[in-house]
């Protein structure tokens, strides 16, 4: 069995160089390189083994720094005799906690060097932080070594060959493993599995993790709450909201208890396709069942009812959630703040935002960010500019949607000079501007009138490396429109169809509606009716002229 397993690793270590070239020694990353490890120039001191074994005491490795731990590692390797192999295990298996996967290997290299002999979990400590690191070549280079010396794999041994297998996206070599360990007579357990089942669905392989699923149940191995929530995250993120719904029930039928991930991806799915009373329904579902709600389960609930404008309702979540011992986050937090600003009740944002810092909890770019587009929506420019300028003050970077926010809000309050001086100064400063940067500068110089400045800057915007999308065409369309410039305004139209940007010959999708509807009511009220106009109202567009 041995040697079979040996050969297994052997082809897959050998298939492995010939993919990715010849791996780097197994000394890298190299310890020398570790800024930590400038212990190993110390002189060699006695160390009490009472010393070393209180230092070794779970109590004190729970929380230990990663300085602290390779001051542990040299004087352990200092003493005489070395310390046990167990030690040494418990040491480097608190360093993977603080997951320093590179300092781990090094260490590891360093043990080699000095003869310490490894046993089996030493091996599986070493693979899984090369699994971690991405270099699975490494991980099976360990494990044809630890083969040399007798030792056979075991569960958790392959369970992180595949883990590193599924993290490279190389799940088909990941079942090639697990099928070879089944010939020869190993069983890896559910764990080998689910992380297949798992790699699967987040890559949108479900109908694969189906049917493997399906395999393993033919193998007689249990399923267990892993697999099913993998399988419900798979198909929640395929938009496949009733198997994922009908395979919560056939869980429960198993008596395989779902846990709050299980039903906290279901939830936030259904949230997510508008299903706002089904994700109240499944969560009052999971308190009957005893399951207590965990912040994601909550945020993903406030944040449904207030992109449904049920404002009321995400703050008595809210409150019900700080009720329940639930602590609030920063997302939970800027998601019922950006609720209210979304509902122009931007003083109630700001009564959270005052709360947050009462919490000692530190605002984010996207709380400013928030709260400076409620001021500009209710028209308090001097608020919004205000809060922009406290950004700097708190040492909070603006990115590039802060000042897209800044830019739209002075442009839609009247205050395009003030927009273009900070246009300027972005360009100046060489700041990575985007294509909703030029599109909200093009759209305040349109509504001012300042259309042959909006076409220059339409047309240099290839030389930016830009392209403009569906907005920004629909944009400068409406501009054009208000010059009677028909002609330009149909060949507009005409690039957008070469663009591939029109969908059904509709100028803009469901999510875009009033935009569409603007650009038609712009062009009416110019008193066009072009052949292009026939074409904007086919599709999707219908819905927009019921707008007008």
């Amino acid at each position: 069995m041995q040697r079979s397993i040996a050969m297994t690793a052997k082809r897959f270590l050998h298939r492995n160089l010939l993919e990715n070239g010849k791996p780097r020694t197994a000394s890298s990353p190299s310890f020398s390189h570790c800024s930590s490890c400038r212990c190993w120039v110390r002189a060699s001191s006695s160390v009490s083994g009472g010393d070393l074994r209180e230092r070794l005491s779970k109590t004190r490795l729970r929380d230990i720094k990663l300085n602290d731990a390779i001051d542990l590692f040299s004087d352990m390797v200092k003493s005489r005799p070395f310390p046990s192999i167990v030690d040494f295990n418990r040491l480097l298996s608190a360093i993977v906690k603080l997951k320093k996967y590179d300092v781990v290997i090094s260490l590891g290299k360093k043990m080699e060097v000095l003869g310490i002999r490894n046993d089996l979990y030493t091996f599986n400590i070493v693979i899984n932080c090369f699994c971690c690191c991405f270099q699975v070549s490494l991980a099976l280079s360990i494990l044809g070594k630890m083969l040399k010396l007798g030792y056979e794999p075991d569960r958790v041994t392959i369970g992180s060959l595949v883990n590193g297998f599924c993290r490279r996206n190389r799940v088909s070599d990941a079942v090639s493993l697990v099928d070879k360990m089944v010939e020869i007579g190993y069983k890896p357990d559910i764990v080998a599995y689910n992380a297949i089942i798992d790699s699967l669905c987040k890559t949108r392989r479900v109908n694969d993790a189906f049917d493997f699923f399906k395999e393993i149940e033919r193998k007689g191995i249990r399923p267990n709450v892993v697999t099913y929530t993998a399988l419900v995250n798979g198909l929640c993120n395929s938009s496949r909201w009733s198997d994922a719904a009908r395979l919560l029930s056939d869980m429960i039928k198993r008596k395989i208890t779902p846990n709050v991930i299980t039903y906290s991806a279901l939830l936030d799915a259904f949230v997510k396709n508008g299903k706002v009373l089904e994700a109240k329904e499944l969560f009052e579902e999971m308190v009957r069942m005893s399951i207590d709600p965990d912040i994601v389960t909550y945020s993903s609930l406030i944040n449904g009812l207030c992109l449904h404008d049920r404002i009321d309702e995400a703050n008595q979540m809210f409150d019900l959630m700080v009720s329940k011992g639930c602590l609030a986050d920063v997302v939970s937090y800027n998601t019922l703040i950006n609720g209210f600003c979304k509902a122009k009740r931007v003083e109630d944002g700001m009564k959270l935002f005052r709360e947050m810092s009462q919490r000692g909890l530190v605002s984010n770019t996207v709380t400013y960010n928030t709260l400076i587009q409620g001021f500009f929506q209710a028209g308090d420019v001097d608020k919004a500019q205000e809060f922009f300028s406290q950004m700097d003050f708190f040492g909070i970077s603006p990115d590039i949607w802060t000042y897209n926010i800044l830019l739209g809000g002075l442009c839609d309050n009247g205050e395009l000079e003030k927009a273009l001086v900070i246009f300027e100064d972005m360009q100046k400063r060489e700041m990575d501007l985007d294509i909703v940067t030029y599109t909200t500068v093009i759209r305040g110089m349109c509504k001012t009138g300042k259309v042959e400045e909006a076409w220059s800057l339409f047309c240099n915007l290839s030389l930016k490396g830009l392209k403009p999308d569906i907005v920004t065409y629909t944009t400068m369309m409406s501009g054009l429109c208000t010059k009677g410039l028909q002609h330009e305004v149909e060949a507009l139209y005409t690039k957008m169809k070469q663009e591939g940007l029109m969908k059904n010959d509709c100028t803009l999708s469901d999510g875009d509606i009033t935009l569409s509807a603007e650009l038609i009511k712009k062009m009416l009220s110019c008193g066009y009716a072009p052949s292009l106009l026939k074409d904007i109202k086919s599709g999707v567009c219908k819905k927009a002229l019921s707008l007008l």
